[in-house]
């Protein structure tokens, strides 16, 4: 029984960090999805359908009575059963609200469930369990099984790390739901915690004296317990200078606990423990993940690897453990139900104030999943590249937006910014901030803007641009600056304080920064229909040998004609499926293109250009000798489009439609029998356009020598979902050109 107890109330106090955000790894979400889905099934089997009690609730006697049934409401709840489809669960929120409870570990898991429903039905309630938890402490912070009513501690005082964890995050979730707490409230635990760590930075479940010192076995979940405990209490007390934009001094201890776990990490075993205690520490270590944005320790994914392992052990009946399973499930399921969250932004650390608001990036992703009902995470991911290359591929590949926050002054060295280059290409985005307006980092955005970027210059956002008006119409700042590529943003810079807002909540007329980052959300995932992660699981080449190799040209013309430069990359990577390996030149101008060389060529833009007679001439002579032109106004461009037509289409001859049944498509290595259009524009689509082609072809001799799409192919070559682009969805864009490829790449 005594193992149960102490999951319960380590459990519960990192219950109340849930909500705070997630760091998580790659991992197959949908398997996660299926196992939590199973979890669920029994979870809601452990709840007396006549009462809602859970059927291995503790006895009245015993303090902790309450709390495995606000345990098994908090997983359930945290995991998306909806309360109001959900009978007995609705019973068992009546039973936690009637029930009389006094523990320390029942108080403060109902208090997480109640913060959890955002009912306000519930907040005199809740507002009376964290005032409970606060005055329950002893005078140094520390807590018991029952309240200690700020008696002062002895020697002889009976206390744990494992309540007083509990109470702490029990006390958090008020705060998380607007409640006051004192300052010397956090003072007090910060120091409890402090002089509980062990030398070796690690903490134990309660050090006692021993010769003179405070002495206990430091283990994996009670450390990861610490940590999130001391990241809470360095967010709070650190308010002051947050508000005014100060850096806030790093935390001794915190690194110290964070250097213990990555020196003792385990995903097969609790570090210290074994077995024992194995579920909680893996929903411990979530937690860790969540106040600190730590996705890695130590260059190891730990959610992915975890996740995995959870999966391959979950009983048939969709719990975990062996025995009385209710509280190791409900770990279990926190654990992958928080972590399968995709991120939406990766906090850039880097040499400086990166980290000035420490709970922006918490906030906004958490008040984002609220408002839109999608799960999304975020993390804190390093700009510096260790040398041994631990921890930086797979960061680069989770996320859409790099969110880069600070005051002057900030440097980048040449392989930061060649890393963060490529991210962008491969459909990312930069988001940056100058905290309290300062000028200095502003200056230096734009200067190293333009070096990442010269081709483009950093100018004011459009005020008609979605993400001022998508769906919110209040909001702030507006004064934003813009690198675009003619499809879209590549960086995005606000010289006005913008994280200020996002650490303190979205009330009142901060609630309008909040709408900004909403826009942005719905701008960069196509209103919510497709997840942020999608652009970053970019398709590693297979191992097959090739068999042939196809020369695509590049055409170079005035009219923007590389915006997105990973597209090759990645038709590349698609074509070496097919056992052909893809050689891309750099753009070339047309009389230089040679049919013999380049069978194909590939001419793409998002603005106006002009063709000399010369280079109508050359493109005559390229298509005579059994060349083809493939082309397609990137991102849907009208400008591009209108040039194209008057160009190239007007001088060579009549244009035709290729419908569906062109053996261009039938004889395809994979037939398309139909096509599919990005959200937008399918839209403003009958439903016999949405899955016919829209390319026009001029034909020599029964050939095509020259195939144009209005439609944009680029953008989706790359794959990032972008609200407004009018073009082919990129699952069709990337068969299409594959496809074409494929059939007219024979030289």
């Amino acid at each position: 029984m005594k193992l149960h107890l102490r999951y319960i109330l380590i459990v519960c106090i990192l219950l109340c960090v849930a909500s705070n955000g997630i760091a998580q790894g790659t991992t197959d979400t949908s398997d996660s999805a299926d196992a939590v889905s199973r979890a669920k099934v029994y979870l809601l089997s452990r709840l007396d359908p006549r009462t809602g009690r859970c059927l291995d609730e503790y006895e009245k006697d015993n303090p902790r009575h309450g709390g495995m049934t606000a345990l098994c409401v908090y997983a359930l709840v945290t995991a998306g059963c909806d309360v109001h489809k959900t009978p007995v669960l609705r019973k068992s929120i009546r039973w936690l609200l009637e029930t009389p409870m006094e523990g320390t570990y029942a108080v403060s898991l109902r208090a997480s469930v109640l913060a959890a429903l955002k009912d306000d039905r519930v907040r005199e309630r809740l507002e009376g369990d964290v005032r409970r938890l606060v005055r329950g402490a002893y005078d140094n912070g520390a807590y018991t099984y029952t309240s200690a009513e700020g008696k002062a501690f002895s020697a002889e005082s009976p206390f744990d790390n494992s309540n007083s964890q509990w109470a702490v995050l029990g006390v958090y979730a008020g705060v998380e739901r607007g409640l006051h707490v004192p300052m010397d409230y956090w003072r007090r635990i910060e120091k409890h915690w402090r002089a509980q760590q062990q030398p070796d930075g690690g903490w134990g479940y309660g050090a006692r004296l021993r010769e003179g010192k405070l002495y206990d076995r430091p283990y994996g979940s009670m450390t990861a317990a610490g940590v999130a405990t001391l990241s809470i209490c360095r967010d709070q007390l650190a308010r002051p200078n947050i508000v005014k934009g100060r850096p806030t001094p790093p935390s001794r201890a915190l690194t110290k606990g964070l250097t213990w776990l990555e020196k003792n990490l385990s995903v097969e075993v609790n570090p210290r423990k074994n077995a024992e205690w194995y579920y909680f520490w893996l929903f411990s270590l979530q937690r860790v993940g969540a106040t600190t944005g730590r996705k890695f320790l130590a260059g190891v994914d730990w959610y992915a690897q975890a996740a995995d392992r959870l999966r391959r052990q979950q009983n048939p009946d969709g719990s975990w453990g062996y025995g009385q399973r209710t509280a190791e499930t409900c770990f279990a399921t926190l654990f992958l139900t928080r972590g399968e969250a995709p991120i939406l932004l990766s906090k850039l650390r880097y040499e400086g104030s990166w980290n000035t608001r420490p709970r922006d990036a918490v906030n906004v992703t958490r008040w984002l999943t609220y408002m839109f009902e999608r799960p999304l995470g975020w993390q804190v991911l390093d700009l510096i590249v260790p040398e041994d290359g631990k921890g930086s591929r797979a960061d680069w590949q989770d996320g859409r937006v790099a969110y880069l926050s600070g005051t002057g002054p900030f440097e980048l060295t040449d392989a930061q910014t060649d890393r963060l280059r490529q991210f962008v290409r491969r459909g990312g985005m930069i988001f940056s901030e100058a905290v309290a307006g300062n000028g200095e980092f502003t200056l230096d955005v734009q200067r190293i803007a333009a070096r990442m970027f010269p081709e483009y210059r950093l100018a004011p956002l459009d005020e008609k641009h979605p993400i001022y008006q998508l769906q919110f119409l209040e909001v702030a700042p507006r004064e934003l600056q813009v690198v675009d590529n003619g499809i879209r943003p590549l960086w995005i810079h606000s010289p006005r304080d913008v994280s200020l807002a996002l650490e303190l909540g979205p009330t009142k007329q901060r609630r309008w920064t909040f709408n900004l980052l909403a826009n942005l959300y719905l701008y960069l995932t196509e209103k919510g229909a497709k997840s942020p992660r999608d652009p970053a699981g970019w398709p590693e080449p297979a191992a097959a040998k090739p068999a042939r190799t196809i020369h695509l040209a590049r055409v170079r013309h005035g009219g923007n004609c590389n915006p997105e430069p990973a597209a090759p990359e990645r038709l590349a990577a698609a074509l070496t499926r097919h056992g052909v390996k893809l050689k891309v030149s750099d753009p070339m101008p047309l009389g230089r293109i040679e049919a013999e060389q380049y069978p194909v060529a590939h001419m793409t833009g998002t603005a106006d250009f002009t063709l000399s007679p010369d280079q109508i001439q050359a493109l005559r002579a390229y298509l005579a000798a059994g060349g083809t032109l493939l082309a397609d106004a990137a991102g849907g461009s009208k400008a591009f489009t209108k040039a194209f037509r008057r160009e190239v289409l007007a001088p060579l001859g009549e244009t035709k439609l290729i419908p569906l049944q062109s053996k261009l498509f039938t004889d395809a290595p994979t037939p398309m029998d139909r096509f599919r259009y990005r959200k937008a524009t399918a839209a403003a689509m009958s439903e016999e356009q949405k899955s016919a082609p829209r390319l026009e072809a001029i034909y020599q001799n029964g050939r095509p020598v020259v195939i144009f799409s209005p439609d944009d192919i680029t953008a989706g070559i790359v794959g990032y979902p972008l609200w407004g682009i009018k073009g082919l969805h990129p699952t069709t864009a990337r068969a299409l050109m594959t496809s074409l490829l494929l059939q007219l790449g024979n030289h």
